[in-house]
């Protein structure tokens, strides 16, 4: 009867390491490994395809500190990589290369750029991914060299949008930077009066800010510019006149208002560089968002949302 019993408990026990230990498995079979999840495909162009690992890689040259990204800068980065893919793909095709001339100038920048980083060149020429990067950006050069912006254009924008080129009201302004507040106090009382060149002289002498040897001369500030605290005082005085002594954390300081400059026009040629930096950019993107939409049109490509690590829904 006893071994009757023993027998029964051994086939329960059985059962139950059978049924757990098929279950358990396949629990561990369906958990995936941050390798499993590296290998899955969350991109592909015709019969190339790309895996999380190798966006993870494009992440990593456009963001070398490694913070960490909201899921909407990632979105916006994972399109940037379609983009980039596509163009890749078009350059191969095209039988689009590097010269080794383009990667050596490129590999000297980067360690003249970069001095301190040992092994850098080695690294580099062994990065596929940064020799893909450089392969788009010879592609889109190809596209956009020939790119330029008439001086009709400049004049034409800057007629259009001349809001944008007015300078607001501005100040110059020079200070003494001293330690304590009876000293400040005293030397305010002694240049209350004084004239300019007699200012810079006792900045020159008493003063601990980094502009005394300049006689004090801070620069000019248009609002906003300067701490809203310091601010305030600076912009309420007259020229020639002298602030109260004010405390900040590097210790006591006493403004003067050298200059006060009105609010002005920007003249064409004042305006021009930054025009022209304006337009030529504008030139640039809506070349490039023609070609990959070209692109788009003209290879097959499926993009698979579920396979990245946070929240696809594509532009």
């Amino acid at each position: 009867m006893k071994k009757a019993i023993l027998i029964i408990l051994l086939l329960v026990l059985a059962g139950a390491v059978l049924y757990f230990g098929y279950h358990y498995f396949q629990e561990k079979k369906g958990e995936e490994t941050a390798d499993d999840r590296r290998d899955k495909v969350v991109f592909r162009v015709e019969e190339k395809s790309y895996t999380l690992a190798d966006f993870d890689g494009y992440v990593r040259i456009l963001n070398p500190g490694r913070q960490e990204l909201p899921a909407e800068a990632m979105s916006q980065l994972f399109d940037q990589f379609i983009e980039d893919k596509l163009i890749l793909y078009s350059a191969l095709k095209q039988g689009l290369r590097l010269t080794s001339e383009e990667k050596e100038a490129f590999l000297r920048r980067m360690t003249r750029d970069y001095p301190a980083e040992e092994g850098l060149a080695e690294k580099l020429a062994a990065d596929r991914s940064l020799e893909e990067s450089l392969l788009v950006g010879k592609y889109k050069h190809e596209k956009i060299k020939e790119v330029v912006v008439s001086e009709d254009e400049i004049r034409k924008y800057y007629e259009d949008n001349k809001r944008d080129f007015l300078a607001p009201e501005r100040v110059r302004v020079s200070q003494i930077l001293v330690s304590s507040s009876e000293q400040a106090i005293k030397l305010r009382e002694k240049l209350q009066r004084a004239s300019e060149d007699e200012f810079r002289q006792a900045a020159r002498e008493f003063s601990r800010a980094p502009d005394a040897y300049k006689g004090g001369v801070m620069g000019v500030f248009k609002p906003g510019e300067l701490p809203a605290d310091m601010e305030r005082v600076i912009f309420s005085l007259e020229e020639g006149r002298l602030s109260t002594v004010f405390q900040s954390a590097y210790g006591y300081h006493i403004f003067r208002l050298d200059r006060k400059y009105s609010p002005s026009l920007l003249k064409l040629e004042e305006a021009a560089p930054r025009i022209r930096n304006l337009l030529l950019e504008k030139k640039v993107k809506d070349i490039v968002s023609r070609e990959v939409e070209e692109l788009k049109a003209t290879y097959h490509w499926e993009v698979f949302p579920d396979n990245l690590p946070f929240k696809y829904e594509g532009n």
